[in-house]
């Protein structure tokens, strides 16, 4: 469990000094680069010196034991936690350094935990304006290096730093039950406090609730934390970022029968609303989902409701699906002026109080007479090892031509990850590169018009990922190879038969075998210090 201590403000000494780096960490990340407060994920160890702990003995705090992949996803996880707020999450120490004394904070990362005991960290309350340079700690090797917990538990610390006490869990009847309030729920909408034992649950939010000092003690966390003036962290909220009436609603532009667009919901009663003008009758539709740093919308911090408004501000219609945190919206409207609003929503487990955070709204317009023959196209997704499994269901009246699936490291740009025929219902892909991976499916019908999915998004981890070979196009024989460096390789057939060869670069690489027989080929990849061999299947 989380702990932490209650002490009187004290002057004192303290001393850190840095230990030698061995964690490859990700310097300069920085979630907000210019608020002037900061709170410091310090991954990469340190010596500390201090009468505030350990009584005053060193304590040597080696470091995370984590894999930059892992430490950038923790960033991730606590720099949204912290989105609405005019607060820096950095993992630079030169950007703590920088920021005003009574407004910085240091979270260390460690395995170094036998100090202090069997939690999973511990801070000192209110220490992030005390400017007397005293850390706060998350035991990585307790939390079993898991990056969902370790992030909670960092959001958690720095959470005691700024002011707060437990969010403890009562009965009905005022009987306590916990220190730690577990939360309820289960799935995308599972909720708990960040301040009570979130490790178990999907959203981990900031809560107005009962402390251990009595159920009827409630503790506002977003007043508290965002409170400025004397006494106080004296940051507040960032700026609102969309407007909130239909006067100052941000327009949506479409392109090429696309659009995409971001925002944030940065206080509870916050309203996101967008216009959208159609000069003919059009079919719309949108994707709006939450950051998260992972498939099925891990760590998310809001549950989102889409609202579709006329021109004169009347609700057409309200999305709100019961069991997931996203939105997706299909309606044919008649040319004309709409809005649409964004807001959070309260669920089956917690009210829309602290559901804060960014998300992205995307989707396609096409006019009526292109409208397809197309009933639904479902794409869903998930991880499995390292590879991201895409499979997708469709109903339509008309023969398919083909599958186009597309990705996007944004949500907003996608581009062709590869053509499939129309009778394929699945696609599997490893991703080179870590972070979040957008993915929708473009379906082409016999006549000649498309459709799109929803997107999915998927994390990719890609740590010793070398290439990924792309099953050929439909309509051809070429072989597309995504290299994450300039190999060498060699296409054979089952007899060891030399085909061709030659260099890839980095990036896609297409390896012409149009005059290939249907069959069974063998693909090397040479990189110098071993050959892989993969088996290729010709269509």
């Amino acid at each position: 469990m989380k702990r932490k201590l209650h002490v009187l403000i004290l002057t004192v000494l303290i001393s850190l000094m840095s230990t030698s780096l061995f964690a490859q960490v990700p310097y300069g990340l920085n979630s907000f680069p210019s608020a002037p407060a900061t709170i410091f994920i310090d991954f990469d160890g340190q010596m500390v010196i201090s009468p505030y702990w350990n009584s005053g003995d060193p304590i040597d705090c080696l470091p995370a034991e984590l894999t930059n992949a892992q430490m950038i996803r923790i960033f991730n996880q606590v720099a949204e936690d912290f989105r609405p707020f005019n607060l820096n999450i950095t993992t630079d120490s030169s950007v703590y350094f920088a920021a005003p004394a009574l407004q910085r904070q240091r979270i260390i990362v460690t395995p170094s935990s036998a100090w202090f005991g069997t939690a999973g960290g511990v801070a000192m309350t209110n220490s992030f304006r005390w400017g007397l340079e005293i850390p706060g700690f998350v035991f990585s090797n307790l939390l079993n290096n898991n990056v969902k917990n370790v992030a909670e538990a960092v959001s958690h610390e720095s959470g005691h730093t700024l002011g707060l006490q437990h969010q403890s869990s009562y009965s009905s009847t005022c009987t306590f039950e916990s220190e730690y309030n577990p939360g309820t729920g289960t799935g995308e909408i599972g909720w708990a406090p960040i301040m009570g034992n979130s490790y178990n649950r999907n959203l981990s939010l900031w809560h107005n609730g009962s402390t251990l000092l009595g159920c009827n003690n409630r503790q506002d966390d977003l007043a508290i934390i965002s409170k400025t003036g004397r006494s106080s962290n004296n940051f507040g909220y960032r700026t609102d970022d969309i407007g909130n009436t239909r006067n100052t609603a941000t327009s949506i532009n479409v392109s090429n029968n696309n659009y995409a667009i971001n925002g944030f919901i940065n206080n509870t009663s916050d309203i996101d609303i967008f216009r959208m003008d159609l000069t003919q009758r059009s079919r719309l539709l949108l994707n709006s989902l939450p950051f998260s740093v992972a498939e099925g919308n891990t760590a998310a911090n809001i549950d989102i409701q889409v609202s579709l408004l006329n021109s004169g501000g009347a609700t057409l219609a309200n999305y709100n699906p019961t069991t997931s945190v996203q939105v997706a919206v299909d309606s044919t409207l008649d040319a004309g002026t709409y809005y649409i609003q964004v807001t959070n929503t309260s669920n089956n487990n917690t009210t829309n109080y602290g559901m804060l955070g960014s998300y992205i709204m995307s989707g396609t317009v096409t006019t009526a007479s292109n409208l397809l023959p197309v009933h639904s196209l479902v794409l869903n997704g998930k991880k499995v090892n390292q590879k991201h499994e895409l499979n997708w269901s469709i109903a339509a009246d008309e023969a398919l031509e083909s599958f186009l699936v597309e990705t996007s490291a944004d949500g907003k740009q996608f581009t062709t990850l590869q053509l499939l025929n129309g009778k394929e219902s699945n696609f599997s892909y490893q991703p080179l590169e870590s972070g979040n991976r957008f993915y929708r499916v473009k379906v082409t019908t016999a006549s000649q018009l498309t459709y799109y999915s929803n997107i999915v998004s998927l994390q990719a981890t890609a740590e010793g990922a070398k290439y990924q070979i792309v099953n050929h196009q439909p309509g051809n024989k070429n072989i597309l190879v995504n290299s994450k460096a300039n190999f060498t390789y060699r296409l054979t057939d089952m007899g060891g038969r030399n085909i061709q060869s030659g260099r890839m670069n980095i990036g896609n690489n297409t390896l012409g075998a149009n005059n290939l027989s249907a069959g069974m080929y063998l693909l090397q990849i040479i990189d110098g210090t071993e050959t892989i061999t993969e088996k290729i299947l010709i269509r």
